[in-house]
């Protein structure tokens, strides 16, 4: 990213200035390379910090059709649990009819 004769100069006016001991031409020359690090640090960070977005975005979109879906099969569950109870009512309905028939008919039996 920044070469050694930059790096090494930024470190030590950095340390001069944690001692107050810069002069104002090292201090504009810390400002500059301050600014020209950051605009560095900056242009090495935009590609991932852009490939991260995209990957929240698309994320994000995954995540709606996930809740979309998952409702759906609430519904789903609910309609299906509806008719079961529904078919198990009327199937005792109808073994109770059965069973009513069948009793009738045995009773005829014994009658006769």
């Amino acid at each position: 990213m920044w070469e050694e004769q930059k790096r090494t100069r930024f470190h030590q006016l950095r340390q001069r200035q944690g001692k107050s001991a810069l002069t104002e031409a090292e201090q504009a020359e810390l400002a500059f390379l301050t600014q020209e690090l950051e605009a560095a640090e900056a242009a090495c960070l935009t590609p991932a910090t852009e490939r991260l977005r995209q990957e929240r975005e698309i994320l994000e979109t995954q995540n709606r059709s996930l809740e979309v879906l998952a409702l759906r099969k609430e519904a789903l569950v609910r309609r299906l649990s509806a008719f079961l109870a529904e078919a198990q009512t009327e199937r005792r309905a109808i073994d109770g009819e059965l069973a009513s028939v069948l009793a009738e008919s045995r009773g005829s039996e014994t009658d006769e």
